[in-house]
């Protein structure tokens, strides 16, 4: 790779992406594919998919390291704009540090196939040689990547106190089984937005006896129920798991808060098409074609565009007695490599991304929240919002892991649609979504 040259790093957009799962696609079906003659063939060993193959051998002490980092779009908005700009400058100084090292910018798609989980997890076993040093992963897949040892523990790779300046949510997302794997460099969570004067509702009592509509969305676009509606069930003193941290569902919270949801549909506190709205996206969209009530929306949203809003106002989502803490996902940076000299390397550049001033900076200028408690302290102090956000970042709840997560949400989402669509009443319904997840367990 051509070293680094005048501050620029290099960016290989979603195309290469494309070419190296093509590149690993081939030679997988060159080593299997029947009736192809090949001379003294080799006879593959694979390793599992949990313990990739190791990398090349160590370079040389004196041989030059350019350090690939592979980002989302999330992380590479269009080339110019405000976030480009800094994460830029980021890298130059880096690399002109005495530490430092040019890095290589490839752009991945954030999920799915062809996504940045999708590559790594094929290549690794096969094409060890085209893997990053570096990767951004969202939450739920980091959880994978480390579940099936594709990434590195990062205790003894990066300073203690960045990892305990973590928001307590943030520090839960990166943290499996007692080791941490990344570390959270934009968040993100809900809460309500309103326009105007009124105070909005702390609580389920407070928001029915408004008559005022409140919206947000019961599900994600999957089979999986929302966050809006985990933060209800938790808020209700429920909880995703028992104490040997097994799924679980609590059938008197979840029936008392079916009983809530069956009671604002009727009484006109939710959109006449509730049940269709399918993510955040689909209830900003509600909101906003009205403005009347309150509406669910991301923080990253609201970045974007309080300025456009006159007189907004946010608050927590309301709970069964209290305001609700809302539930924190993110985007984490982890490494990958497995060569000590290069994981030096890769740390050292963490350690310059995620600083406090670094890591603010950047967050602002992309509109995002931060997963360090550090980086928060340099957003503009004077602002509510910033003070605002700090609680709810404090309070907020991690979202569950992956083997909870796929057992709970499809059972929440089912009774929360039987209930609004009249196939059941709020006590079969949560009777049915108790059975289902907890088996003969209360």
């Amino acid at each position: 790779m051509t070293p680094y040259h005048s501050h620029k790093f290099h960016v290989h957009r979603s195309f290469f992406g494309a070419i190296a799962l093509v590149f690993v696609g081939l030679l997988v079906a060159c080593q299997s594919a029947p009736g192809i003659p090949t001379p003294n063939p080799p006879t593959p060993t694979l390793a599992p998919a949990e313990t990739p193959t190791p990398e090349t051998p160590t370079p040389a002490p004196d041989a030059p390291i350019t350090l690939t980092l592979w980002l989302p779009t999330l992380f590479m908005p269009q080339q110019g704009n405000a976030a480009y700009n800094v994460m830029e400058h980021q890298l130059a100084a880096f690399s002109q540090s005495p530490d430092g090292v040019p890095t290589r910018i490839e752009v991945k798609q954030d999920r799915g196939p062809g996504g940045l989980l999708d590559l790594l997890r094929t290549a690794s076993p096969v094409a060890p040689s085209v893997l990053p040093d570096i990767i951004a992963l969202d939450s739920s897949d980091l959880e994978t990547a480390a579940r099936a040892g594709l990434i590195q523990p990062l205790d003894t790779l990066v300073p203690a106190d960045m990892i305990n300046d973590h928001f307590p949510f943030a520090h839960d997302l990166v943290t499996i089984n007692g080791e941490t794997f990344g570390l959270i460099y934009s968040a993100d969570l809900e809460h309500l937005i309103t326009v105007g004067s009124d105070t909005p509702p702390a609580n389920w009592i407070d928001l029915l006896s408004t008559k005022q509509r409140y919206v947000f969305a019961p599900h994600d676009g999957s089979k999986n129920v929302s966050d809006a509606v985990l933060v209800h069930y938790l808020s209700s003193a429920g909880t995703f798991v028992d104490d040997l941290g097994n799924p679980l569902i609590k059938p008197a919270v979840l029936e008392s808060l079916l009983d809530d949801y069956q009671t604002a549909q009727q009484q006109g506190n939710l959109p006449a098409n509730f049940l269709e709205l399918s993510g955040p996206d689909d209830a900003w969209t509600t909101w906003r074609a009205t403005r009347n009530g309150y509406g669910e929306i991301q923080a990253t949203r609201y970045l974007s565009v309080a300025a456009q809003l006159p007189d907004p106002q946010v608050a927590a989502a309301p709970g069964l007695l209290r305001p609700a803490p809302a539930i924190g996902r993110g985007w984490a940076l982890a490494i990958v490599t497995r060569d000590p000299r290069r994981q030096a390397a890769a740390s050292r550049l963490l350690q310059q991304l995620l600083s406090p001033q670094n890591n603010g900076e950047w967050t602002q200028a992309a509109g995002v929240l931060p997963g360090r408690q550090g980086a928060l302290t340099t957003w503009d102090q004077s602002r509510p919002y910033t003070s605002f956000i700090r609680d709810q970042l404090l309070r907020a709840r991690a979202a569950p892991p992956n083997a909870v997560a796929t057992v709970i949400q499809p059972a929440l989402r089912k009774a929360v649609d039987d209930v609004l669509s009249g196939r059941a009443t709020p006590s079969e319904a949560a009777q049915t979504a108790a059975t289902a997840v907890n088996g003969g367990k209360k």
